[in-house]
């Protein structure tokens, strides 16, 4: 079942009314029975694999415990992660392969996979001990709320918050809240901004520049609105569990440079792979100086490139987003000197920095949203085809079902609002706050979800696809 529809958002009421009425030592075998329910609904035969894949590690973990020491541990550890991620790249590579098999790959396998592969390396390294017990273990590979994509949450933030689980009520307006934003970036902002970019990947022969700038422009605000509204919907749906997940996006678009970008955006993945990629790399390669620095950074940016896809053009998104890395880091002490001595440069930069992020983001985003290099190229074509048409193409832009979809900024502007109230301040109420209040801010939020359900329920076409789903 879909985050966006009115079976997922049954299924969540249900699930969360049965834990809240459970005694505490049912409730995490509820979590798991749910969320292999969840999971067997997508798919059967990966519902089993699951399963399997979760028994192996569990027991190898405890295996890797008795033997840690002994040449016999990294043997083991190097065969089984080397099968999880073959497992990871059959499903990736099949489509390849077989040009008649579904190009998506099976519902959460990357992001269950990450997990298990740092929970493998954790208990290897000492950083932490295996676990006892399989039915926790179990729900924290297979947790309903992040198994679509995310956020990539370690164990040792996980499994304490199950053992803790008496005060999860305290959660449930935050959790809420959570959600409805994660409801209005994708059905307001996320799809409406779809329409827009869709119809210019559809026009690139117009002869105008419109439908390049469009696209170029338009989809990187799509792909946050899509993304993070996801991951707003599986932390909310979390913590009506009372389990707290990290976050993964801080604002990106505020970043100053393309470095700070990256530790701001999907940022459970890229601290993932810093830790269990580019620091093994980068220790492996210390005695190299900057050209050791440059390699590790290199790697590191195609892992997350072709993460998305074994395709050329995630391969130049890469390459794209590792030239700025590169440069940026060889350039930083230059950059700070210069700063230290001209504070007005150092303004000037810290002002126009999002603006140079954004068109970096928005050049590099094309590799990412076209489906081939020869789309690419018309993009970046069409650019320089000046205004031709340009009133037609404006009319054909804003004709239905695109005519509604300007409420697209509007909607955009305040949730990015609400959005930054949420990091400084979060929702929760203050133990203080009147009934009278308290009980308003129930209703209100009643309200809201009975008006979600009921869009969803009068829906005709419902939500697109999360983009991010697909990976």
């Amino acid at each position: 079942m879909e985050f966006v529809s009115i079976g997922y958002l049954c299924f969540l009421a249900a699930t969360v009314i049965c834990f809240r009425i459970s005694p505490l030592h049912w409730r995490v075998p509820l979590l798991l029975v749910s969320s292999y329910a969840f999971y067997f609904t997508w798919n059967v035969r990966m519902t089993a694999a699951l399963l399997l894949v979760t028994i192996v590690c569990y027991f190898t973990a405890l295996q890797l415990e008795a033997v840690r020491g002994r040449k016999t541990a990294s043997t083991l550890t190097f065969l089984v992660v080397s099968a999880l991620i073959a497992f990871l790249a059959f499903f990736k590579v099949r489509p390849l392969l077989c040009k008649s098999c579904n190009p998506l790959i099976p519902l959460g396998v990357s992001y269950y996979t990450f997990r298990l592969i740092s929970y493998l390396v954790d208990v290897y390294w000492g950083k932490q001990r295996a676990v006892r017990e399989f039915i926790p273990f179990a729900t924290y590979v297979a947790f309903f709320p992040q198994l679509i994509a995310g956020p990539i949450q370690r164990e040792s933030s996980f499994l304490p918050q199950l053992e803790n689980n008496g005060n999860a009520k305290a959660k449930i307006l935050e959790g809420s809240l959570r959600m409805a934003i994660g409801f209005a970036k994708k059905c307001i902002v996320a799809d409406n901004l779809g329409l827009f970019v869709g119809w210019a990947y559809g026009h690139l022969h117009s002869g105008s520049s419109l439908p390049g700038l469009v696209a170029l422009y338009l989809y990187p605000l799509q792909l946050y609105a899509d993304f993070s509204g996801l991951v707003d919907i599986a932390i909310g749906s979390g913590q009506l569990f009372g389990i707290a997940a990290p976050e993964n996006f801080d604002a990106p678009f505020s970043a100053k440079n393309i470095t700070e970008f990256w530790r701001r955006w999907h940022m459970t993945l890229t601290s993932w792979l810093r830790d269990y990629v580019f620091m093994p790399v980068r220790m492996l390669t210390r005695d190299w100086g900057e050209w050791g620095l440059c390699l590790s950074l290199s790697i590191n940016m195609l892992l997350i490139a072709l993460w998305h896809g074994l395709t050329l053009g995630f391969v130049v998104y890469g390459i794209f987003h590792s030239v700025f890395l590169i440069v940026e880091v060889l350039t930083a002490t230059r950059r700070k000197k210069f700063y230290s001595a001209n504070p007005a440069s150092e303004k000037t930069a810290n002002i126009l920095g999002p603006l140079y992020v954004y068109h970096v983001v928005a050049i590099g985003s094309v590799f990412f949203r076209a489906p081939s290099l020869g789309i690419v190229t018309q993009v970046f074509s069409g650019l320089a085809s000046r205004f031709r048409h340009v009133g037609a193409d404006l009319s054909a832009l804003v004709a239905p079902p695109n005519h509604h979809a300007w409420i697209a900024f509007p909607a955009y502007i305040l949730i990015t609002v609400v959005d930054r109230y949420r990091r400084r301040y979060g929702f929760q109420l203050p133990a203080l706050t009147p009934r009278y209040l308290r009980w308003s801010i129930y209703g209100s939020v009643t309200a809201v979800w009975i008006l979600i359900g009921l869009v969803l329920l009068g829906s005709e076409k419902g939500s697109d696809p999360f983009v991010y789903a697909l990976f």
